[in-house]
């Protein structure tokens, strides 16, 4: 159950966006936890999005931004075009990776409709993070 303080959160990327959509929040959710893990001090890490500048996926730099000290205007996302939709960091020994499993992107991709497009991010929104990605992280 989505309650006021996320709803606040996603009615504020929401505003922010233009629309509340399924890339949006898997942006949201890779930041929440890369933010997690290396912390949320400006330029002390970049984050490499591997999603293109094309939407629907370019949406995923919009939630890293909302939920990371990185941004495109402070040169701390860079944003690449590999095929997969992931993201990367690393500061000192710690790196986090996400990407995004492939039957998500596909169930996505295939069934977002405007009409649905908030229920679904929803849905994402309240997803575990196994379910959603491929995490790797390290210290070494």
């Amino acid at each position: 159950m989505i309650n006021d303080y996320v709803n606040a959160e996603l009615m504020g990327a929401k505003k922010f966006h233009g629309h509340l959509g399924p890339y949006l929040v898997i942006g949201m959710r890779m930041g929440h936890l890369i933010s997690s893990v290396l912390g949320d001090k400006p330029f002390s890490y970049r984050i490499h999005a591997s999603v293109g500048w094309n939407p629907p996926p370019s949406c995923v730099i919009d939630g890293l931004q909302l939920t990371t000290p990185c941004t495109v205007g402070n040169s701390m996302i860079r944003v690449e075009e590999l095929g997969d939709i992931e993201a990367w960091a690393k500061m000192d020994a710690r790196e986090v990776k996400l990407r995004l499993i492939p039957q998500v992107r596909k169930r996505i991709d295939e069934e977002t409709t405007k009409e649905n497009e908030e229920t679904f991010a929803g849905e994402i929104w309240e997803a575990g993070i196994e379910e959603l990605f491929e995490l790797h992280m390290s210290s070494s």
